[in-house]
């Protein structure tokens, strides 16, 4: 092997004007040789600042990232990005937010999941305080928040890799924090006919649920409900309401139809009449403080909340609004053809519809309706009390 004046060479670098492809070629030696892991040269995309980056990556509104999930028909939720990029300039940007995105390595990112498993850290409410800065509290992070920060950071970065940004794997290997899920309480038809025969401080409040308990439909469908949705036997489910972009399709894309008793469909009508913006056939079913948006979900959350916890239902604490969907499923199985029953739910995958011939539709919409009516009238001929 040559031997050379390292000192010599060191002066030389240091001295001559070296041109871009030369920087290049060095830099891919030097990395070869193992003696360094990558470098990030200026005025390339590997030394744009990684706070810049995420900042960019996770705004819904120029994020290429998002853009390239909407090209091909897939969708990512504004309040998703909203709560990613959240994340990220909490947790990330000011440890990590001032290095190039080129820089930032596989361990940088272990032994920061390694920290925030594994010590306190700041959580930030939405209360300010006197000097308007946003009140926190220090506090150990659950397993499902902590990969849920550490993805807002390897998701970035594993498109900047993918796209020529960074030369450093930073995604791949990663041991995320073990999450066991929350039980979710399913209650009994006795329990359920309890709570529909309960005291609702909220007559709007109590149909909301009956109207999930007896069809299955999702909260932000529930939500989304207007007027012109709601036929003589069964209810169209068009729309999905999320709260920061509105109204949106259903969560599988596909708009269905459920038929239920006469008798929600009285109460339903019977809301309507008392909108207080008129009758108005884009007007909501369950409207809120405002024309254009219905009523929050939290609120159908924490009245069935009340309902259970006074009427001392185990486990009350982990009875929640989806679980209407889980009840109704539950319930039906018993007596309806699993794909039958995803017409009703909204489940069914394209290939299942592609199967379903149309003209077994509406008998299906027939049978489904009649068992429903059926299995779930002991909660519809509840003596309620306001």
């Amino acid at each position: 092997m040559k031997l050379i004046d390292e000192q010599e060479l060191i002066e030389t670098v240091l001295s001559v004007n070296l041109s871009r492809k030369c920087i290049n070629d060095l830099v891919q030696a030097l990395t070869f040789k193992r003696y360094i892991i990558s470098a990030v040269l200026p005025f390339t995309p590997e030394s744009e600042t990684f706070g810049h980056f995420l900042e960019r990556f996770w705004d819904y509104d120029s994020s290429p990232y998002i853009r390239e999930k909407q090209i091909v028909g897939q969708t990512v939720h504004r309040r998703y990005a909203d709560i990613m990029l959240s994340r990220a300039r909490t947790y990330w940007i000011p440890k990590f937010g001032s290095r190039t995105l080129g820089s930032i390595s596989l361990n940088d990112i272990k032994k920061h999941l390694q920290n925030l498993a594994c010590n306190p850290q700041k959580v930030y409410g939405r209360k300010m305080e006197n000097n308007g800065k946003r009140a926190y509290k220090v506090q150990m992070l659950s397993s499902e928040t902590v990969n849920q920060i550490v993805r807002s950071a390897t998701c970035a970065l594993k498109w900047a890799y993918h796209n020529n940004l960074t030369k450093n794997d930073c995604f791949s290997g990663i041991v995320y924090c073990h999450v066991s899920p929350k039980p979710r309480r399913i209650l009994s038809m006795s329990e359920a006919i309890q709570v529909f025969s309960a005291s609702w401080e909220n007559p709007m409040y109590r149909l909301a649920n009956l109207c999930s308990a007896c069809t299955g439909m999702r909260i932000g469908e529930v939500q989304a409900l207007q007027f012109r949705d709601i036929g003589k036997d069964r209810i169209y489910v068009r729309h999905n309401w999320a709260r920061l972009e509105g109204l949106k399709c259903p969560k599988n894309g596909e708009e269905r139809e459920i038929r239920v008793s006469k008798k929600i469909i009285h109460e339903l009508v019977s809301l309507m009449h008392k909108n207080p913006y008129g009758f108005s056939e884009d007007n909501f079913v369950f409207w809120g403080y405002k024309k254009t948006a219905p009523c929050q979900g939290r609120h159908w959350n924490e009245a069935l909340h009340k309902v259970v916890s006074e009427l001392n239902i185990s486990d009350w604490q982990n009875v929640s609004f989806h679980g209407w969907r889980h009840f109704f499923a539950s319930n039906m199985a018993d007596f309806i053809d699993e794909r039958k029953l995803q017409l009703a739910t909204g489940h069914k995958s394209r290939y299942m519809l592609k199967k379903y011939a149309s003209h077994e539709s509406e008998q299906t919409l027939d049978e489904l309706g009649n068992v429903s009516e059926k299995l779930f009238k002991p909660l519809v001929s509840t003596n309620f009390h306001v």
